[in-house]
Order: C-alpha cells, then sequence, then structure tokens
C-alpha cells in the first residue's frame, strides 16, 4: 500500500525530476565541451529533446492531480457557491472529454509510426518510445481527471 500512495502523490513529480536533471547534466556538459575542448556529444541533444517531450506530457497529470491549470475565474467568482461547484463538475467533463480525444489521436499516431518502423537519427532507436509518451501522459491525466471527480464527490457528500 506504501508504494501506491507513494505512487499518487509523487509519480509524475519523480518522472519529471529525472527528465529535468538528465537535460539540466547534458544540457551543461555539451556547454562545457563545445566551448572549453572544442567537441560536444552528438548524441545528447536528441536525450534532451526525448527528456523535454517526457516532461511535457507528463506534467498534465500532474497539473490536473493538483488542480494546478490555467484558469480564467473572474466571471465564476460572481457566482454563489453552488453555481461554482456546478461550473467546475462542467469544467471537469469538458477536461476529461478533451483528454480522451487527445489520447485516442495519441493512439492513431503512435500505431502510423509503429507501421512506419521510423527511427531516430543520432541513436537509431525506434520513435515508438517517443510517440508511446502522448498516449502514456493523456491517459495518465485522463486517470488523474477522474481520480478528481471521485475526491470531489467525496468532498461535496461530507467523506474524506
Amino acid at each position: 500500500m506504501k508504494v501506491l500512495k507513494w505512487l499518487d502523490l509523487y509519480l509524475e513529480e519523480a518522472i519529471l525530476l529525472i527528465c529535468v536533471c538528465v537535460l539540466t547534466t547534458l544540457t551543461s556538459a555539451n556547454v562545457v565541451l563545445r566551448y572549453i575542448f572544442n567537441t560536444s556529444l552528438t548524441w545528447s541533444d536528441e536525450i534532451c529533446k526525448v527528456c523535454l517531450i517526457y516532461s511535457c506530457f507528463f506534467s498534465i497529470g500532474w497539473w490536473v492531480r493538483r488542480k494546478n491549470g490555467l484558469a480564467l475565474d473572474a466571471l465564476v467568482q460572481l457566482f454563489s457557491p453552488k453555481v461554482k461547484s456546478i461550473l467546475a463538475w462542467v469544467v471537469q467533463f469538458i477536461l476529461i472529454g478533451f483528454l480522451i480525444l487527445a489520447f485516442r489521436a495519441s493512439i492513431a499516431v503512435l500505431r502510423g509510426v509503429a507501421a512506419s518502423g521510423q527511427v531516430s537519427g543520432t541513436l537509431q532507436i525506434s520513435m515508438v518510445y517517443v510517440y508511446i509518451t502522448p498516449v502514456a501522459g493523456f491517459g495518465l491525466a485522463i486517470f488523474r481527471s477522474l481520480q478528481v471527480l471521485v475526491l470531489e464527490l467525496r468532498k461535496d457528500r461530507g467523506g474524506k
């Protein structure tokens, strides 16, 4: 149970931390190598791009779970708490609908890349490893959105 609780709290943060550390380390190393030793790591740019892509898509689940998304709520502040609650539910369902559409589209793109056999330029790894990221990111965001709905429902009913 402790592992599941840890994954619930920190999965996205751990992935983002790893990506940012790898990205920062490789970029810094390449700067030093280029300007001091007049050489570079040819493969580091590709790894940095992959880390940036991973951090982008896994951050979606993070902000959904923590309700840290951008919001324009100036108009909503004029409404009563009951109307605010209803609007929050409507927004959550719209978000889930969008995430499901994005998830389905990312699966279609992944299938196309897998069928093409495309590989990366420098490392010659299958591009499936890059294109699976939107599928995982949107899937995790859908899960987190449903999790937020359940937690809000419990809170509205007076539970924990």
